[in-house]
């Protein structure tokens, strides 16, 4: 699953916006969300969790109500050309803000349908945004829809999750398709990465399907691999991070070591990363 562009933004431009993506629900999307976005926020990164998903997975998952209004939601990132970040932002933890979802995200399309350049309006918000943060991480929806195409259009790099089996994997191929329009047409500085989660390193197949995402992402995927654990399971269903439920935890451990690796690969100097894509 080939994609042309390797490069990063330009060096010196101090947010990255991740977009963790797949349009395939159930295989640990929303929960790298939540804890990429923790543990960066425990190593001293400011970061903003913006969830684009109408079922507001992410948000509930960080024990937040579901806002009342869609003006003081993510949704207002898209929809309105001068969201009130007020309004929209809350804290959740030192570092750590949340834009959290709300039920009308599902009707981005219809209500941007005849906008013009509707699919960079979330880029357009997020630029307000840039001096007061260093990580957006964005949850889309589990769909290729308006709201998906604009975090891709706003994000520096998009992270795919993949669960290491072959039914999961076999749908990548219409979301690839979707990100190398985007590349082609809108953001041709954009990065793909490749994170196996929900992986058993003990059973074969899993095993085959990582060999596999290895083979087609070659240097973009991740090293770190999220372990098949009920632990995650857990600390979503008590509306907490891993860090909360089960620090030191081997999924603990996980989200820290994809957390450092993230950081490792996006803040190099850009000609480094140039020379390894």
């Amino acid at each position: 699953m080939p994609h042309k562009a390797r490069r990063g933004r330009k060096e010196g431009d101090p947010i990255k916006i991740i977009a963790i993506a797949n349009q395939k629900g159930g295989v640990g999307k929303t929960t790298t969300a939540v804890n990429l976005s923790a543990c960066l926020a425990r190593l001293g990164k400011r970061v903003l969790l913006v969830d684009l998903d109408p079922q507001a997975n992410a948000t509930d998952h960080l024990g937040q109500a579901n806002p009342d209004k869609e003006s003081e939601s993510s949704y207002a990132l898209i929809a309105e050309k001068s969201p009130d970040f007020s309004t929209i932002l809350r804290p959740v933890g030192p570092n750590l803000q949340i834009a959290p979802g709300h039920i009308a995200l599902a009707e981005m399309d219809i209500k941007l349908f005849n906008t013009i350049n509707r699919e960079t309006r979330l880029q357009r918000s997020l630029q307000e945004l840039e001096p007061s943060l260093d990580y957006v991480i964005i949850d889309c929806a589990p769909n290729l829809g308006i709201t998906t195409v604009n975090a891709f259009c706003a994000a520096s790099h998009v992270l795919i999750a993949i669960q290491t089996n072959w039914f999961a994997y076999e749908a990548l191929r219409r979301l690839m398709a979707i990100i190398q329009d985007v590349i082609d047409e809108s953001n041709p500085e954009l990065v793909v990465y490749a994170l196996a989660t929900i992986h058993r390193s003990n059973v074969n197949v899993n095993r085959d399907v990582l060999d596999q995402i290895r083979k087609d992402f070659d240097n973009l995927t991740l090293e770190t691999t999220i372990p098949h654990t009920a632990t995650l399971v857990e600390a979503s269903a008590d509306h907490k991070t891993i860090l909360e439920y089960a620090h030191g935890s081997k999924a603990h451990r996980a989200y820290e070591d994809l957390a450092q690796e993230i950081i490792s690969r996006v803040e190099r100097p850009v000609e480094q990363r140039q020379a390894q894509a």
